[in-house]
């Protein structure tokens, strides 16, 4: 219920003036105030929240905040100017003169661009002038609050909802239990340190050459079962890659089971960029070979429609004796 059109006109009057009648039965001074100062949209959130705590005004908490604030800036402006322009402002009296030795003091100057040589026409930095503001002002803050356990199905879901939009960009952000009630707190993800990222990417080249040794026997099974043509090359292949396979397998759950404590990850990241390399060349039989095999696996078209699409069905794919 974003808005108050959401609720019936004539519900939405009945439920306003049920509100009105627990307010004043409150017997609370601010609680009564708020509910006859505010707004249209304000009221709507009131009724809300008071559903939200199945008609009970006691857990309504009005809170009012006066803040008085002042702000004062200054700034300061300054300019780059050379010694006789010092002495043309501010002019040649005793004090003159030295108030210009303590702008100069500490100050190397920069040559100026036409006259380098000439030690008057140095250029050095001074405050020019010291701009103050004062702002001061009072502002008012009015909140309303609701405290208590949500027991309405209903109500749990809408606000559940207008929870997790309006939390989805914070972390550890609080979800409700839409059994109970209760905001539960999301706890944030911990970061994997780079030994444990290491390790994660060793188990996951365990698995991948787990799935490689269990593919390779299919993919051979199923030449003899359809017998591909042409195949007696990659087959050689795939049975010396399944031998070479077994053994990158058992190495590859070793290096996965290696303690926490005794993982150098850039031995470990090392290890696996090379077992990787390997692992890419046997995946691309394993494909070739899955490829092949669905092919044959495909119906052959009947000779009355491959008359009808013009390809002749003798040119097609399928089992053969080798």
């Amino acid at each position: 219920m974003a808005s108050p059109s959401c609720m019936e006109k004539g519900e939405r009057k009945r439920q306003y003036a049920a509100l009105g009648r627990a307010v004043h039965k409150s017997c609370s001074p601010q609680l009564l105030a708020k509910y006859q100062l505010c707004s249209d949209s304000e009221r709507w959130s009131m009724l809300k929240q008071w559903l939200l705590s199945d008609g009970k005004v006691d857990d309504i908490t009005v809170e009012e905040r006066y803040t008085r604030w002042t702000e004062q800036l200054r700034s300061d402006r300054y300019v780059t100017v050379t010694k006789l322009q010092l002495y043309k402002t501010y002019g040649k009296s005793s004090a003159a003169k030295k108030f210009i030795e303590e702008i100069l003091k500490g100050q190397v100057g920069v040559p100026h661009p036409r006259c380098p040589n000439l030690e008057e026409a140095k250029m050095y930095k001074a405050l020019k002038e010291v701009a103050e503001n004062t702002t001061s002002g009072m502002r008012g803050d009015s909140s309303l609050m609701v405290g208590g356990r949500v027991r309405s199905a209903s109500m749990k879901e809408m606000i559940a909802k207008q929870l997790n939009i309006g939390l989805q960009s914070l972390e550890a952000q609080g979800l409700m239990d839409l059994k109970t009630g209760r905001i539960q707190s999301k706890k944030p993800k911990k970061e994997k340190s780079p030994a444990q990222l290491a390790l994660t990417e060793a188990k996951n080249l365990a698995s991948k050459w787990k799935k490689i040794v269990k593919d390779i026997p299919q993919c051979l099974e199923d030449f003899k079962t359809y017998g591909i043509r042409n195949s007696s090359e990659l087959e050689r292949a795939l049975s010396t890659h399944l031998a070479t396979s077994e053994k990158l397998r058992d190495d590859a759950v070793t290096k996965s089971n290696t303690p926490l404590s005794d993982v150098d990850p850039e031995d470990m990241y090392s290890w696996v960029e090379d077992k990787k390399s390997q692992l890419a060349v046997v995946e691309q039989d394993v494909r070739d070979a899955k490829r092949r095999v669905s092919a044959c696996k495909k119906p052959k078209k009947s000779k009355a429609k491959a008359e009808h699409d013009g390809s002749d069905p003798s040119s097609s794919d399928g089992p053969d004796e080798k």
